[in-house]
């Protein structure tokens, strides 16, 4: 742990060490915060342009820079005289400031607000936000993008909209989380205002737990992530919540046939504001109404996104956010061949604090508090009981404190570094059959407690007008196993024009908690368990290389993309394994095994006019081996995907009239079907007989082809209550049945023989949904 302090202590020297070289070579600092004059609200990667003397377009400018995700901005070593400040964002009135530099204050202060205008989709790419082409993998999507696609609820859809995205693969209907380059769900860092999200999404990515109107800005990095995020082997997906308007009292109410949502937002005296928005969906009471005989599960959801933010001073501003959600599938009456109860919550609230120093020292702490349990009960009626019968409780606690700093010591170098704290607490619970006693025990099960630090520095620069790298090194250590690791990450994008960017990274990532579920039984059977002293941490390594092309203007994206990830140290349960919590180590259920993962991926993306939209196709494959399963033999995973298919369509029918439709297509996901049975007589005990099914290999069948169509169509108009949208939502046009479970159960035919019976289940048919959105 000294070593640890060590390092820290050397980057902090660092940090004091580049912010003197201001002082030494006495040149000036610019930097400020950038924001809405109406609202409020930092403006996230503003486009900032510095001429000197005077304002000359013939000639490149003498310097420039980016707003970072809180609106803060900095243009170190310019030169004492006069400068014209240009500052572009998208949907709003560009703005040009003077500033005088000189004195012997080396550090200026220049903060803007910046005045919204309507524009068209041609401005959109001329003044918007900057396109960011030097980083691998990364999609950076505007919430405004989602509204125009369709879904089951009416409402904005993150997590649809991202598994339309190449790479991001579909899963059955009732996966939760992102499948990302064949990595499971709990191999993406979902942050919400920088925090952890264990379970971002609901029943069958529905719906993620964030309402989109909520939302500020995010980004999902597919792959080979830069230093400043880890704790995950795959991918990130990071979030910000809007701050609230500090205008007046604002808000939209939507009421659909089955969900709702509000959302309400203004201001908190002078210098605060707030946000809450809240939804609810009760699938469950249609179901129960109108559609007796399904077997679908039944299912209802309820989610809360608050913030509330208060500036301090002109360097200095303070936020508190929380987020809750409750979720609930169950099996309804029909299904009388399997009986299960699967919810789960996430509980997360953060206290954040940006500061800027006098020398231009960007820094923003947090403490944070999450919670999230999950339970799956699967046969709780003794009657039911079946080969999948199955219980597992996991709760997880964490406390998580974070100091993250950046500067800008040179105008094409950006040093970014930071500390990483968190305690873990794991309340297990696991058993072969449900009992409300076992459930109920405090004793049963196991309770895990572990420490977790990290260090992180990161720079990113930029070479020549063509040549930008991203380098950086996270250092982790890890209590149980007294465990110390590095991580480099390095990352290069080169321009051959400036419509022409090849792009190539290798990173290396741990990952201290994994998800161990039944590879014998495709209803949710997930188990959080962390590392110890005996389970290691998931390592990866991946190398991504890409090249983007850019026509008309920017009108056309067309993206080629590869890549290749080693996971290694991966774990899940042996063959039957034997969940007794009270005789049996957990431990000794799991087998380490290795994978791999590989692919292609294909985006043309067309970003402006009427008719906008993209096709996005993914090649890939995915393989694990682990010597205690599949007779040591290497098998596909249920993230395998080897085709995936999407088409995303928009156009603007008139001013106020869209129609949308998306088709996707993927690749049947594996699962386990036994291709026989067998029976016997308890040895010197009697009975009945002893029915088994007779397992030969692993993932071995194979789910049908995933797809479905979906439209939307959105009328906008204004009435007395204010801005209103009338949506017409079309889920699964041509009612697809795309399953997401399949089991071998016992029954009883006309002669009384006890024959093997394959159960299918398929979530969410043809659903049409009308509804209204109403702002006030």
């Amino acid at each position: 742990m000294n070593s640890v302090i060590s390092i820290f202590l050397l980057i902090i020297f660092s940090l004091v060490f580049n912010e003197a070289t201001y002082s030494q070579n006495n040149s000036y600092n610019v930097s400020g915060f950038i924001t809405d004059n109406i609202t409020g609200e930092e403006l996230i990667g503003t486009n900032i342009l510095v001429y000197k003397d005077s304002l000359s377009f013939d000639k490149n400018p003498y310097a420039g820079a980016a707003g970072n995700r809180y609106g803060f901005y900095s243009v170190p070593s310019i030169e004492k005289g006069e400068y014209i400040f240009i500052f572009r964002h998208i949907g709003y009135q560009t703005l040009i400031r003077e500033i005088n530099l000189r004195g012997d204050s080396l550090f200026k202060k220049l903060s803007v607000e910046m005045q919204p205008e309507n524009i068209n989709l041609e401005e959109v790419i001329v003044e918007g936000k900057k396109i960011e082409k030097n980083v691998s993998g990364l999609i950076d999507i505007s919430p405004d993008l989602l509204n125009k696609l369709p879904t089951v609820t009416g409402e904005i859809d993150l997590f649809k909209s991202l598994e339309l995205l190449p790479g991001v693969n579909k899963a059955s209907d009732l996966s939760s989380g992102l499948y990302v380059r064949g990595g499971s769900p709990d191999q993406t860092l979902t942050l919400l205002d920088g925090v952890i999200v264990y379970n971002p999404a609901h029943l069958g990515n529905i719906a993620s737990t964030f309402n989109t109107n909520a939302l500020s800005d995010l980004k999902l990095i597919k792959g080979a992530f830069p230093a400043e995020y880890g704790g995950r082997l795959s991918s990130v997906l990071d979030i910000k919540l809007r701050s609230g308007t500090k205008e007046k009292e604002k808000g939209t109410i939507g009421l659909g046939l089955i969900n709702s949502f509000a959302f309400l937002e203004g201001p908190l005296g002078e210098n605060g504001t707030y946000m809450v928005s809240g939804r609810g969906m009760y699938y469950d009471l249609f179901q129960k109404k109108f559609d007796f005989s399904t077997s679908s599960p039944l299912y209802n959801f309820f989610d809360l996104n608050t913030k509330l933010s208060y500036i301090l001073s002109e360097n200095s501003a303070f936020s508190i956010s929380a987020l809750y959600s409750n979720d609930h599938a169950y099996n309804p009456p029909a299904a009388k061949s399997t009986d299960y109860d699967i919810d789960w919550q996430n509980v997360n609230i953060s206290i954040n604090w940006q500061q800027v120093n006098q020398k231009s020292l960007f820094m923003n702490s947090s403490l944070s508090y999450v919670k999230y349990d999950f339970s799956s009960k699967i046969g709780l009626n003794p009657e039911t009981v079946t080969s999948s019968t199955y219980f597992a409780e996991s709760k997880l606690t964490d406390i998580f404190f974070r100091q993250n700093a950046e500067i800008k010591w040179h105008q094409n170098h950006l040093l970014k570094t930071g500390i990483d704290l968190a305690l873990h607490n794991y309340d297990l619970l696991y058993s072969d059959i449900y009992s409300r006693i076992l459930a109920r025990d405090p004793y049963a099960g196991s309770d895990i407690t572990s420490i977790e630090a990290a260090i992180y520095f990161q720079s990113e620069s930029q070479f020549t007008e063509s040549l930008w790298t991203n380098a950086g090194l996270r250092l982790y250590y890890f209590n149980s196993q007294k465990l110390f690791r590095v991580e480099p990450r390095f990352s290069l994008s080169y321009s051959i024009t400036p419509d022409l960017v090849l792009k190539g990274a290798v990173a290396t990532a741990h990952q201290f908690i994994h998800v161990i579920v039944r590879n014998d039984i495709t209803l949710p059977t997930d188990l959080w368990y962390p590392s110890t002293e005996n389970i290691e941490p998931s390592k990866s390594t991946q190398y991504v290389f890409s090249f983007d092309s850019y026509w008309n203007e920017q009108e056309y994206v067309v993206s080629l993309e590869g890549y290749y990830k080693d996971m290694k140290q991966l774990y899940e349960f042996i063959n039957s394994p034997q969940l007794n919590p009270v005789a049996k180590n957990i431990e000794e259920q799991f087998t380490k095994g290795n994978g791999e993962s590989y692919g292609v991926e294909l985006f043309i993306n067309k970003r402006k006019g009427n008719f906008t939209g993209w096709i996005g196709y993914t090649l890939s494959w995915t393989r694990r081996q682990f010597a205690d399963l599949n007779n040591g033999k290497l098998f596909y995973p249920r993230y395998d995907r080897r085709n995936d298919i999407s088409f995303v369509l928009s156009y603007k029918l008139f001013e106020d009239l869209t129609l949308s439709a998306s088709w996707s297509y993927a690749t049947g996901q594996w699962y386990s079907l036994p291709p026989g049975q067998f029976g016997f007589y308890p040895i010197g005990l009697g009975g009945p007989l002893q029915t088994q099914f007779n397992y030969t290999g692993l993932n071995s069948s194979q789910f049908p082809s995933f797809h479905k169509l979906d439209i939307n169509v959105n009328y906008s108009f204004d009435w007395f209550l204010g801005r209103s949208d009338i949506y017409l939502n079309l889920y699964n046009v041509y009612n697809r049945s795309n399953p997401f479970a399949r089991f071998v159960v016992l029954e009883e035919n006309s002669n009384g023989e006890r024959i093997a019976v394959m159960k299918e289940i398929t979530l969410f048919p043809f659903i049409p949904s009308i509804g209204i959105n109403v702002k006030f």
